[in-house]
């Protein structure tokens, strides 16, 4: 593996639908340097991938664990700029202030690491995390044996899996992390899409099973037309019944609207980036966990809610035996900011800063 190092430059992607919908606009860090940190741009070249990240290096350093951060849906950026809220640049400098050292990537075919991110699986995900440790524990430049895996969101999901058995490895910090597979959360936010409408219950639990038999069908390669169109139809009726149209050529581009909206969907349900997460079960290797785990919790988070995800994955923690803490911040959304609603159209209007004690919280829970 070889390292030198880079200039970021300025891009813009587009995540996936539903949960998985982050427009993130991965931006230069231009930021200066924490005075007290070495802040370090990398490639890490492993066979015909290479990743870009920054490695921050306090001066004084206070443990001998590297945090790596894993960034959840969608094409991210190694600061995992979220609505112009650079979450891992700000948790990073965090961290330095402390005397924890971390690093920070692109993912792939963001910013400057390679690849293409749409057809990347979980599997991908997880070599190009593995093969960033073991370029750690070789380099004797910047040398580091033990790791501590940062994972949110769907990132989460990832840290869990490569930190099942992998003695490198000394603790998982989870943030608004899934426990169930992510076709449940899939489904879930389907019928939040319908929570101030005035659909009936009967057509949004169709839509359900529309979004549900779709997936499963481009999943298994079997009757996808036939799902298609009952995809199709059910989205024709909910158009129809929310926009109450009169006239034919209403009806004809209510029509159009639903055709297209299936044709999206079915679009994205075949992405590899999305299909190899949708029946994957996180709570297995939660199951399987030995080390200490702090995972983090927000009262407003609306993608990734409590109730579906806390006593699973607390469930999983008790049968590993492992040693865990659980923290709710009460007016948290996605992102772990002060939020009033925790909805995603509210996201962009806040200030790009973590709620109280967030990061603190953190950074005690590693140095304790």
């Amino acid at each position: 593996m070889k390292v030198r190092s880079i200039n970021k430059k300025s891009m813009k992607f587009l995540g996936l639908i539903g949960f998985l919908i982050i427009t993130c606009s991965c931006l230069a860090n231009n930021d200066l340097p924490n005075q007290d940190s070495q802040v370090i741009d990398l490639i890490i070249e492993v066979d015909d991938i290479s990743i870009g990240g920054t490695l921050v290096i306090p001066t004084k350093i206070k443990t001998t664990s590297l945090v790596i951060m894993s960034s959840g849906s969608g094409p991210q950026d190694r600061d995992e700029t979220l609505d112009g809220f650079k979450v891992f640049k700000v948790l990073a400098d965090h961290l330095a202030s402390k005397g924890i050292a971390s690093f920070r990537y692109d993912d792939r075919g963001v910013g400057e690491s390679t690849g293409d991110f749409v057809i990347s699986t979980i599997e991908d995900h997880s070599i190009d995390l593995e093969n960033i440790m073991d370029y750690f524990k070789t380099n004797k430049e910047h040398p580091f044996n033990d790791f501590i895996l940062f994972g949110h969101s769907q990132g989460g999901i990832l840290v869990g899996k490569v930190a099942v058995g992998n003695e490198s490895v000394k603790k998982v910090i989870l943030m608004g992390a899934p426990s169930v597979p992510l076709i449940e959360v899939v489904t879930y936010q389907v019928r939040q899409e319908y929570e101030q409408s005035n659909i009936s219950k009967s057509l949004i639990e169709a839509d359900v099973s529309a979004h549900n038999n779709l997936m499963r069908a481009i999943e298994d390669n079997e009757n996808i037309n036939k799902a298609y169109d009952v995809f199709r139809e059910t989205t024709h009726s909910i158009l129809n019944e929310l926009s109450f149209a009169q006239k034919a050529e209403d009806r004809e581009e209510i029509e159009q609207q639903a055709i297209a909206k299936a044709d999206e969907f079915k679009t994205i349900y075949a992405l590899p980036s999305l299909t190899s997460f949708l029946y994957y079960d996180p709570s297995k290797d939660y199951e399987q966990l030995k080390v200490p785990v702090l995972s983090l919790f927000g009262g407003l988070d609306f993608q990734v809610p409590i109730y579906q995800n806390k006593d699973r994955m607390e469930n999983a923690f008790l049968k590993s035996g492992t040693d865990y803490h659980f923290k709710t911040f009460d007016d948290a959304n996605h992102y772990f900011q002060k939020a009033t609603t925790g909805k995603r159209d509210e996201y962009a209007k806040l200030e790009k800063t973590f709620v109280d004690n967030f990061l603190d919280e953190i950074s005690s829970w590693i140095l304790e």
